[in-house]
């Protein structure tokens, strides 16, 4: 599929296996890399190039299962080099970690090409470059606080060490390797646990079993290994070792990918035991699902919530119908007095008098049997908002839980920074550190996917543009080293991202400066702009204040792309800038994509929706405060003078434009610093809100960011704030006419 010299696994089995191979290697990878970074501050740390080994070794064997013979190879020999490391023959040094830095690079590179069917790239050069890190590190004595762990076999694909024999069980085991002393061996007992919903859990005890006949000869195993894939779920594995080597040694070749714990001469099972041994505590099981089959489920969920809408809304429109004392009282009422009237006409007359009370008689009969069936409505309707009740209590849950299974915390996306930093520092000849913060704040998995590349762009910008060279740092006061911070913590219903650096800040004048060369702005109107003002011009496509164009940044293609990046997911960026102090962009992200809490009013032409995370305060505005300022309105709230519009003066309607109206209410609209005050004709209320692309289902319409369908059936488009704002900005800024 992917290498010519895979294992020809059938093709469903290849396609699952795939998956989860590029699922746990990319876990996997990220781990190494922070591993590196660590070590690149701590060579000698036994416990990170531990874990760092085991690593590696679990990518080749991985790898090695599925026949992927390139990464196989790689990885034998990097692992063959931290071996040396942690046993302490070598000592990690910059170049070493420059090269595992570049073979992480390959393995990641790979999972893309696996991920999309592409044959994998050649690692010749990179491979001879890992074999040739053993040639400048010539063996030193090892450190005394170091007490190296005897050699592993890596892979299940590696050729076994020696003559596999049998056992009493009837598996078979590979002799003791090459240089184990029959002195002093001894029978150990091991019990190893298997994390609950393993994939490939008969494989991964298999791999235990080939990893312990390489330091000693496997006498019994628990349950036999011809059972090993027969089993439904392979949680607990027993071995009986003789074995010369040290209890480290043996629980470091138990523990492979996927071991939860491995207990070390644990007494033997009983014949016939009673009950399954209990842990102190309950692991969690996890497994892995597609985000494919939650945008599913999403959207299910979602056609669900405007079924909800469309019952509360049957609900509302026929409660004045069953109201008793409307309906069914004054049918009641109306047949007593009809049987009075009755009553008296025949007893004040004969003949066909008495025919029409008959007949009137048999209609009241009728008018009653009505007002019962009236009631028995009443009854069936009072038991259909208590389900229209649960069915709501239901969905909010169901909603809730779906929504829930997507969100992932932001610390992977941020951990990821650590080597960016590195590298862009390291190009740069600067001194940088980056700090975390809020890592565990949780965000969409969709969001988080495409939230990589902005801030890519921040962070390479706040390095180059905002951190200063070490000696005007110094002459500063400032400390020579740097830092970068990202930051996220929860604010609402929404979910904040700041990352902002101690550096210089943006430089106004220089904004001013090229603006007005680049014919953006006129001299003189640029000598009136504020500093917030002349900072909105980073956005512009194009713009840039660098010197000189870089590897990392001044083509003035970056920042244009995050912010439409950032509003593509209903989201909002602002700066803030302090001379000397440094800068910090603030992104505002809402939780999900696919559901969203809004504000809904009505326009004359239709009904807006606007999610309530963009909706700063709403108030009521007295004729007074409406002023005219050149020629268009504002309102002043509070000292505050904000452009006054209408939604009918945004858009352009196929039945004209509509005239300035009194507003009945206001709504103040923000995105980032910029705010507007919106004239509305009646607020209709929140409501979650099922929003629908319009790019993909109609053609995108500058200004609104999609639409949906409330109770009754009629649509509402969902206004995309940011760009509103920017529409009547820019053409109070030009004189434009606004429609």
């Amino acid at each position: 599929m992917a290498d010519d010299n895979n294992r020809g696994l059938p093709a469903d089995d290849m396609a699952e296996f795939l998956g989860m191979y590029i699922d746990e290697t990319g876990e996997q990878c990220d781990m190494f890399v922070q591993a590196l970074l660590a070590l690149e501050s701590d060579p000698h740390n036994a416990g990170r190039l531990a874990e760092s080994f085991r690593l590696i070794h679990s990518i080749k064997g991985a790898a090695a299962l599925l026949g992927f013979d390139k990464i196989t190879a790689l990885a034998h020999h990097l692992e063959s080099h931290f071996e040396r490391l942690r046993s302490g023959t070598a000592v990690l040094d910059g170049p070493t970690i420059e090269i595992a830095l570049r073979c992480i690079d390959y393995f990641r590179d790979s999972n893309e090409r696996l991920r999309t069917g592409q044959p994998l790239e050649p690692s010749n050069d990179l491979l001879e470059t890992v074999k040739r890190i053993g040639e400048s590190h010539p063996p030193t004595l090892p450190r005394p606080s170091a007490s190296p762990a005897p050699p592993l076999a890596v892979s299940p694909a590696s050729p076994p060490l020696a003559e596999p024999v049998a056992t009493p069980t009837g598996t078979t085991s590979p002799a003791p390797g090459p240089g184990l002393s029959s002195a002093g061996e001894r029978l150990r007992r091991l019990r190893v646990r298997f994390a609950a919903g393993l994939p490939m859990a008969d494989i991964k005890a298999e791999l235990v079993l080939t990893r312990l006949g390489t330091i000693g000869k496997v006498i019994e195993v628990i349950p036999p290994q011809a059972e090993f894939a027969s089993r439904a779920e392979l949680r607990k594995v027993e071995f009986v070792l003789m074995t010369g080597a040290d209890g480290a040694a043996i629980m470091i070749a138990a523990d492979v990918d996927g071991v939860e714990r491995v207990e070390l001469d644990v007494e033997p099972p009983a014949e016939q035991p009673t009950a399954a041994p209990t842990d102190g505590t309950a692991a969690v099981e996890t497994m892995r699902v597609g985000v494919d089959r939650l945008d599913v489920l999403l959207n299910l969920a979602g056609e669900l919530i405007v079924s909800r809408a469309r019952f509360v809304q049957l609900v509302a429109d026929m409660a004045p119908l069953f109201r008793k004392a409307s309906v069914g009282g004054r049918s009641g009422d109306a047949v007593y007095s009809l049987r009075e009237a009755v009553e008296t006409i025949v007893q004040s007359a004969t003949g066909p008098v008495e025919r029409a009370a008959a007949t009137c008689d048999v209609q009241l009969e009728k008018i009653e049997e009505q007002g019962r069936l009236w009631d028995e409505g009443h009854r069936r309707y009072a038991e259909l908002v208590e389900s229209v009740d649960q069915l709501t209590r239901v969905a909010d849950s169901l909603q809730r839980g779906v929504l829930s299974t997507r969100m992932v915390p932001v610390g992977p996306l941020f951990n990821r920074f650590k080597r960016s930093v590195r590298d862009i520092a390291g190009e740069l000849g600067k001194s940088v550190t980056l700090e975390l913060s809020g890592e565990k704040t949780e965000l969409d998995k969709r969001m988080i996917d495409e939230l990589g590349d902005p801030l890519v762009h921040l962070v390479r910008n706040a390095i180059d543009h905002g951190i200063e060279p070490a000696d005007v740092r110094l002459r500063r006061g400032k400390p020579e080293t740097a830092t970068v911070s990202l930051a996220a913590a929860h604010r609402g219903n929404s979910v904040i991202i700041t990352i902002s650096d101690d550096g210089g800040g943006i430089d106004v004048d220089r904004i001013r400066e090229r603006a007005v060369s680049r014919g953006l702005i006129a001299a003189d109107q640029a000598a009136g702009l504020s500093p917030k003002e002349l900072i909105a011009f980073i956005w512009k496509p194009g713009f840039s204040t660098a010197q000189a164009v870089s590897n990392i940044s001044g083509r003035g293609v970056g920042m244009d792309i995050v912010r439409t990046k950032i509003e593509s997911l209903n989201g909002s960026i602002d700066v803030e800038s302090t001379p000397g102090k440094g800068s910090a962009f603030i992104i505002r992200l809402p939780l999900t994509l696919a559901i969203a809490r809004c504000m809904l009013f009505r326009m004359e032409q239709a009904v807006f929706a606007v999610p309530v995370e963009n909706v700063r305060e709403i108030i009521s505005v007295a004729e007074e405060n409406i002023l005219s300022l050149g020629g268009r309105r504002v309102c002043d709230i509070r000292g505050e003078f904000l452009p006054l519009v209408n939604m009918d003066q945004v858009f352009t309607w196929s039945s004209g434009d509509m005239a300035d109206a009194e507003p009945a209410a206001v709504l103040v609209l923000h995105s980032g610093s910029r705010a507007i005050a919106a004239g509305v004709t009646s607020l209709l209320g929140t409501q979650d809100l099922v929003v629908k692309s319009l790019d993909e289902n109609f053609q995108r319409i500058r200004g609104l960011g999609g639409a949906s369908i409330l109770g009754d059936g009629e649509v509402c488009l969902m206004l995309d704030v940011s760009a509103v704002i920017e529409i009547i900005m820019r053409a109070r800024s030009t004189g434009e006419v606004l429609a």
